[in-house]
């Protein structure tokens, strides 16, 4: 360990001292967790947990800051002093968070100082009187933005979107000269803002109905430079602001209420979105100068293996193969129509992309357009595929730099180029070359292990070759919901039918959905892993309904199943990531592909290689 001495106890000073909580800077921290959020579809990567040695916080990086977060790539253990910031109290929730505009890297590397740190929140819990009173914040802590033309020399507010300009400005009296944020500044912590936006996405009212009664529902994306986020609006309000907002039109907003964004219901990464009722304010912007009518971030086709099932992506494609338009049934007896198409990119890889009823129906683009598709559905059965969903965009030949350059890569060259399957190279990879590359990229689970893989961000993928040595039988499936594209768990009721709480029914019976947990090992080591549904279907040959019945009725043909896996060899593709709970972080893993070892294959890798190492 270091000789690096941390600011002992500073945080409990912060918020129980009046002159240290006006001037909070200077502060030498080491960074305890930079991972908080468990959601997959939550982006919260500058919301980190440091550490004064006594006690653990909530740290959010803004501006600056945020900037430097990513670029030095902080990890557990690195020693900053804090340059410029401000404490916020969220009395409600009763939490306590350190603003951080800016900070400077001292030590990286190092072990943390005391991993038995008590979190602040939880000190304060216990201690509510030691904290600093109304006289410092009544809900949050933070004062408002001081008015562009109010210049305070020892301002340590963070200043929002650079440089002001006098159309960034609301006409009304009452909001008059105050400041535009960036949307990706907006947060719980900040309650004095306005953003300047467009509306990329308005959706139509939609009605619900439960046993409380009825309502109505409007909510909308808006974008600016910065990204984007969703807003909904209920019943009167909704009818309200469905009216006043439209679809390509910049608008000044305020005074919203943050909330925690709910990721099934849009695929927009802002960690938060806005709930617009009464006090909601929205004027129309004419000067549309720095907004931008859409934002993309695209990935190449050759990542999206890399990609999480059911996560969404934006990518570019080039249109190979347009296939004719088809009709689908579901368990429940609902048609639906469907059309698949291929696109490709200049990463050398194909993708099928499945379009849905009218959509389907009215598609008309010609092979060789360009199209790109926002917030698409990324699938894995049986290989990587993508699929559009209620919030998806497909947009042809949309005027951004990279479709330009997209087109002109594939008329000079790529309409003459053979390109991979994501499809075969997900699956069975039936090509000699496409195994070859599979097998040459595995790794041990040991390895794995050692080299802690899981703890970035997103998580990591990796392949290995390992036999299933463990089933655990209990809780192997859970009840879900029938409805079509539900699979949310479901609650038994006396009358015997199952309660879903998300689509408001009862249904005769369940939909069982895998959940496995097996034992993985290979000749380096041991892993435990999770198996969902379509994996899992593919491991044992059935669906979870037929071996549960098996289970319930045939116990020796159940035990046979289960057995008929044991010791058998995969080749494995996992995903790790980095699991909090209780404060006690681990790294949970997760099968997202498998198939059967292709014994001719590995014969011809090892001889291949052997032939090399001779040769050399």
């Amino acid at each position: 360990m270091s000789n690096t001495q941390l600011s002992n106890r500073d945080f409990h000073k912060i918020f129980t001292n009046q002159q240290r909580f006006d001037n909070p800077n200077g502060g030498v921290y080491q960074v305890y967790n930079t991972r908080k959020s468990e959601s997959t579809n939550s982006n919260r990567k500058n919301l980190i947990m440091v550490s004064d040695g006594v006690y653990h916080m909530k740290a959010l990086l803004r501006n600056q800051a945020a900037s430097k977060f990513q670029s030095l790539e902080l990890q557990r253990g690195d020693v900053i002093r804090v340059t410029v910031a401000e404490p916020a109290i969220v009395r409600e929730r009763k939490k306590y968070v350190l603003l951080v505009d800016d900070f400077e890297l001292i030590q990286s590397g190092l072990d943390l100082i005391n991993q038995s740190s008590e979190f602040l929140d939880s000190y304060f819990a216990d201690h509510p009187n030691e904290s600093l009173k109304d006289s410092v914040a009544g809900g949050t802590s933070a004062p408002p933005p001081v008015q562009p033309q109010q210049q305070q020399p020892a301002q340590k507010l963070p200043q929002p979107n650079q440089p002001q300009q006098k159309h960034d400005t609301l006409g009304s009296s009452s909001q008059k000269s105050r400041p535009i944020f960036a949307i990706e500044q907006l947060s719980p912590y900040q309650n004095m803002w306005t953003i300047k936006a467009r509306v990329s996405y308005k959706g139509d009212i939609k009605t619900w109905h439960n046993q409380k009664g009825e309502g109505k529902l409007f909510n909308v994306n808006f974008l600016d430079t910065s990204g984007e986020i969703r807003a909904t609006a209920f019943n009167e309000m909704a009818t309200k602001f469905n009216e006043i907002l439209q679809e390509g039109r910049v608008y000044y907003i305020s005074k919203a209420r943050l909330q925690p964004a709910k990721p099934q219901f849009t695929n927009l990464t802002h960690p938060y979105e806005l709930s617009m009722d009464r006090d909601t304010v929205v004027e129309e912007c004419f000067d549309e100068s720095n907004v931008p009518k859409t934002h993309f971030s695209f990935t190449k086709l050759n990542a999206i293996p890399n990609q999480e099932a059911n996560s969404t992506v934006d990518v570019l494609g080039i249109i190979q193969t347009v296939n004719p338009q088809f009709e689908l049934t579901s368990r429940a007896g609902k048609k639906f129509d469907r059309r698949d198409i291929d696109i490709v990119d200049d990463s050398g890889y194909s993708i099928t992309v499945g379009l849905w009823n009218q959509q389907a129906v009215d598609f008309n683009l010609a092979e060789g357009s360009v199209v790109a598709f926002k917030g698409i559905r990324v699938t894995d059965f049986g290989g990587k595929s993508l699929s559009m969903g209620f919030t998806s965009t497909m947009i042809p030949n949309p005027e951004v730099p990279e479709a330009y350059a997209l087109k002109g890569w594939y008329d000079q060259k790529g309409h003459s180029e053979n390109f991979s399957s994501l499809k075969q190279e997900a699956g069975a990879a039936s090509s000699g070359a496409n195994l070859a590359k599979f097998i040459s990229q595995r790794i041990s689970i040991a390895t794995a292990q050692n080299e802690n893989l899981g703890r970035s961000e997103k998580g990591d993928f990796f392949s290995i070759k390992g036999a299933v040595n463990f089933l655990k039988v209990d809780n192997f499936a859970y009840p879900a919901c029938s409805n079509e594209n539900c699979n949310k768990k479901v609650i038994e009721e006396s009358d015997g039918t199952w309660r879903c709480e998300k689509c408001d029914t009862n249904n005769q019976a369940p939909d069982w959905r895998y959940m496995l947990t097996l034992s993985v090992l290979d000749e380096t080591g041991q892993m435990w892993v999770t198996v969902f549904n379509d994996q899992a279907k593919q491991l044992l040959g059935i669906g979870a309904n037929e071996l549960m019945a098996m289970k319930d009725n045939d116990a020796d043909l159940f035990t046979k199943t289960i057995q008929g896996i044991q010791m058998n060899q995969y080749d494995f593709r996992i995903r790790a990531r980095e699991d909090n709970y209780n404060n006690q972080s681990r790294i949970r893993y997760t099968i997202s592909n498998l198939h059967l070892l292709n014994f001719k294959a590995e014969a011809d890798y090892l001889a291949e290689e052997l032939r090399n190492a001779f040769l050399c």
